[in-house]
């Protein structure tokens, strides 16, 4: 962590990105049911599932964006431990799913879970409104991989993209292989030329 004379703080972090996959569909499927309570449900069993493995692994809880989260890892996060955290939360998805969302859905989506996009570097962090923000490279990076593992993927659920140099960093044992090095096109991202990356089915 490095002060800086105007207030801002320079801190190297790991960018986790996740989304529900098929979301739009699903809220539009329950609204029209009214059963919307249930996908309130399932968020919540989430939020109370990052919130405790946050107290326990020291990582934190950045934002809600809707229908996912950004989670922060602190620079010596282990790779393995970030890993297991994925399949954990994968696996709490699935159970929840099954259990408020799924019985109330009228057309069930073709893909149910939840991707995840992952890079490192440095952020900025500041105060607005009373409130920690960050701004940086690895929260865009972070975004536009959770975005991308669609691309070429007729099934991304359960899947994560790591940028190859936070990939690297993070030493991720090889027992959470097979892993698969692929690009993608990232929008806004190096002028939209092809950019590498590590594509990880997770184990649920």
């Amino acid at each position: 962590m490095t002060p800086d004379t105007d207030g801002l703080t320079r801190e190297k972090r790991t960018v986790v990105f996740f989304d529900i996959c098929s979301s739009s569909n699903v809220l539009e499927d329950l609204i029209l049911s009214e059963n919307l309570r249930s996908m309130r449900d399932l968020i919540l069993s989430i939020r109370a599932f990052i919130k405790k493995e946050a107290l326990r692994q020291g990582f934190e809880v950045y934002k809600f964006i809707g229908d996912g989260w950004v989670l922060l890892f602190p620079q010596d996060a282990s790779g393995e431990s970030l890993v297991t955290l994925l399949e954990d939360l994968c696996r709490v998805f699935q159970r929840h799913w099954t259990r408020y969302v799924l019985p109330r859905l009228q057309t069930p989506p073709d893909v149910v879970g939840i991707t995840f996009g992952v890079d490192r570097g440095d952020l900025i962090k500041f105060r607005m409104m009373g409130q920690p923000e960050y701004i940086g490279r690895s929260l865009n990076i972070a975004s536009r991989l959770q975005g991308a593992i669609k691309q070429d993927d007729e099934n991304p659920a359960y899947k994560v993209l790591f940028s190859k140099p936070s990939f690297k960093a993070l030493r991720i044992s090889s027992r959470f292989r097979p892993t698969k090095e692929v690009t993608r096109n990232l929008r806004n991202i190096q002028g939209g030329a092809k950019y590498s990356c590590v594509k990880m089915n997770l184990k649920v």
